[in-house]
């Protein structure tokens, strides 16, 4: 809703069609779903995609989690729609139960670099753009509890002004190009 608000508050109309599943794991339900979805005569002009948190869940290694989903997701999205639509990849955020120096924290920052590495080295750079939510959304280096309070809602979830940052984010990234 708030990602919509920004781009009206520019006079620039957009229509957002939100398909994400709550506790969803990218391998193998995510692929699938959005395989499915792309499938349907809906065209999209921009896909944002996040996904891999609930994976670590499980503990899936980073490689794993990109090279079996989000990377043949980011290939789906930019075929769609003849090869028009703009693809969005975020990175994963924080989360407070794990130090940045723990493994499973290690495996993130991992899966984290390797979709920046595919913004960065996409052969379509106005089509393939990145929303750098570790960076954007930190947790760990926050040092005002309020200021985190605001934002984390638990160990894993944002609040309200949290998900509207994230919101943010992605508006200030594409608002110029959309």
């Amino acid at each position: 809703i708030h990602l919509k608000h920004l781009f009206d508050s520019i006079n620039k109309p957009v229509s957002i069609t939100e398909k994400g599943v709550s506790g969803e794991r990218v391998v193998p339900s995510m692929v699938k779903r959005l395989r499915h979805l792309l499938e349907q005569s809906t065209y999209y002009d921009w896909i944002i995609i996040l996904g891999g948190t609930n994976d670590f869940a499980d503990q899936r290694p980073a490689e794993r989690i990109f090279k079996d989903g989000l990377e043949p997701m980011y290939t789906m999205c930019l075929n769609h729609y003849q090869g028009k639509a703009k693809l969005v990849a975020m990175t994963v955020i924080e989360n407070t139960i794990f130090s940045p120096t723990h493994n499973a924290d290690e495996n993130r920052q991992k899966l984290n670099q390797m979709i920046r590495d595919y913004v960065t080295q996409s052969n379509d750079p106005d089509r393939v753009f990145l929303v750098d939510l570790d960076r954007g959304i930190p947790y760990h280096s926050v040092n005002d509890t309020a200021e985190r309070r605001r934002i984390w809602d638990d160990t894993l979830h944002l609040t309200a002004a949290g998900y509207d940052r994230m919101a943010t984010l992605v508006f200030d990234e594409i608002k110029d190009i959309i």
